[in-house]
Parts: C-alpha cells; sequence; structure tokens
C-alpha cells in the first residue's frame, strides 16, 4: 500500500471524527459511575466497615441491660450471728455467764446460707431459705480452781440450723426500669424490707471439768453433756440489692429472729431456756435468672 493511500484514509478518518456529535454529559456520568461500582472500596487504613463490625458483636453478646425483669435471684450468703443470750435467772446463757468465764458478745457465731426468690410482682418477692451457723468458746470457772490454784476449764459450743425459712421481700424503690418491650435496667440500689417464719434445729455440747459441791465437800470431774431439738422462729430483715452487672447483684441484709426452746437432753435436769434469739448481718451474691 503507498504512503499516498494511507496518508488519503488518515485524512477521511479524521473528517469523519469531525462529524460525529460529542457523548453528552448524562452518558459522561453513566459511565464514570459504572467505573466506580467495579473500584474496590477502601481508605487509608483498613476497610470502612472493619473497626465497626466488632463493636457492634461485642454489644450484641454483651449488652447491659435484660430483655425483661428477672423471675428468679439466687443468694449464697455468709454473715455473722450475734445471740442475744438473754441472761434472764435460769435460762442456759444466764446459767454459762455465772458459772464460767464469758458473756454474751462471747457468742458470735459464723453463718452461711442459700435462698431463692420468686417474684410474685415488680416489687414483691416470696422467699425461701435455709441458714446455719456454729460458735465454740473455751472458759473457765469463775468461782473454784485446782487444788495447785490452775484454773478449771470448759468449753462450750453451740450448733443453730439448719434453719428452714419463708417469707416475703417487698422492695421499697422500683428495682429496675423497663425501657422497652425488650429492655430492662435494673436499678443501682434497690433497698427492701422482709418477714418471715421458719423452724431452726440446734445442738448445744459443753465439755470439761466441772466442780460441784456435795454434803463431803468439794469435787472436780470431767464431764461431756449434749442437748439439741428445734423451735420455731419469726424474723423482720432490711437490705438493699446493689447491682454489679445486668444479672449480678451484691445483697446486703440486717435481720433480727425471736427463737428459744427448753433446752433437753443431759442438760433437762436444770430444764435450762436456750435463747436463739438474735441479729444477723450478711452478705452475699445474687444472679438474677
Amino acid at each position: 500500500m503507498s504512503p499516498r493511500f494511507l496518508a488519503a484514509g488518515a485524512a477521511a478518518g479524521a473528517a469523519l471524527m469531525l462529524m460525529l456529535p460529542p457523548p453528552s454529559v448524562e452518558a459522561q456520568e453513566q459511565s464514570h459511575a459504572q467505573q466506580q461500582s467495579h473500584a474496590p472500596a477502601q481508605s487509608l487504613g483498613q476497610p470502612a466497615t472493619a473497626g465497626f463490625t466488632p463493636d457492634a458483636s461485642a454489644s450484641a453478646s454483651n449488652p447491659d441491660f435484660l430483655f425483661r425483669q428477672p423471675r428468679y435471684t439466687f443468694t449464697v450468703r455468709s454473715g455473722l450471728f450475734s445471740f442475744r443470750a438473754n441472761d434472764a435467772p435460769g435460762t442456759f446463757f444466764d446459767v454459762t455467764t455465772e458459772n464460767f468465764t464469758t458473756d454474751r458478745s462471747d457468742f458470735r457465731s459464723l453463718q452461711l446460707g442459700a435462698e431463692l426468690a420468686v417474684a410474685l410482682d415488680p416489687r414483691l418477692d416470696l422467699t425461701i431459705a435455709f441458714d446455719g451457723g456454729s460458735v465454740a468458746v473455751d472458759h473457765e470457772s469463775r468461782i473454784f480452781e485446782e487444788v495447785d490454784g490452775t484454773p478449771i476449764f470448759q468449753s462450750t459450743r453451740i450448733r443453730s440450723g439448719p434453719a428452714a425459712q419463708i417469707g416475703l421481700r417487698g422492695y421499697v424503690l422500683p428495682r429496675g426500669e423497663q425501657i422497652s418491650s425488650l429492655a430492662w435496667v435494673p436499678a443501682r440500689v434497690a433497698p427492701f424490707v422482709g418477714a418471715g417464719a421458719g423452724y431452726s434445729g440446734y445442738d448445744v455440747r459443753q465439755w470439761g471439768d466441772f466442780a460441784f459441791t456435795t454434803a463431803e465437800g468439794d469435787f472436780i470431774q470431767y464431764d461431756d453433756l449434749t442437748g439439741s431439738g428445734g423451735a420455731g422462729l419469726l424474723y423482720a430483715s432490711g437490705g438493699a440489692d446493689v447491682s454489679l452487672r445486668r444479672n449480678l447483684a451484691l445483697t446486703l441484709e440486717a435481720r433480727y429472729q425471736w427463737s428459744e426452746s427448753e433446752l433437753g437432753g443431759d442438760f433437762r435436769f436444770s430444764d435450762p431456756t436456750l435463747d436463739l434469739s438474735g441479729l444477723r448481718l450478711t452478705a452475699g451474691l445474687s444472679v438474677r435468672f
């Protein structure tokens, strides 16, 4: 093909391009959009959704609310029980503190217990609980001593429980807020009052050297005295639930109970009354579900 023919063809093509109309603005924008839709979306660092997705997933798996107010609450608690130790004449604590070097403040026992609460309505629970504890006190005779002047030693142990109790607990303020049909937020602090009744077992043991007087003189003899039984009880309480997490709370409670029994067993001859009344202070962890 000759150079003259190629030059003529190029000139004809250029003339034809000049005769075609230019593309419209809409066509240019549509072409640009199609090119962008095929290009990968990237930022300077990671993809735009990379920083958001983990937070959303964590929030969904560990929200700071419950879907509804819990129906049940289970509590494991421990604390201190201080016997009232009524020292009226003839009672067990009167005889013990009169003859031995001990007083009412010595009879404080460690308590352990568990409780299940069932919500009857948003501010009222039915409670079922079991508690128990033990205290042991070492002492010596106030009046007598050994021939060589050394003390005469004894020990007293009192076990209370298991104590089964049933009662009602009312909340002074709302326990939480239903902010939507699918979200219930627990209150930070929910104070309550309660009352109930129950039945408690007990076991008393007193052992060591005991001095006694007869017509022939004073004698010291080792003995091991035991007595056990049970007694009804009434109680009144007050406290508060302090929320730690959406389904976990710290429960603080003060409870006073009234109970007494005629102490039998080896103590039946003296027929003393055992006063099981006293104040109990406890702290526990409560799980809502």
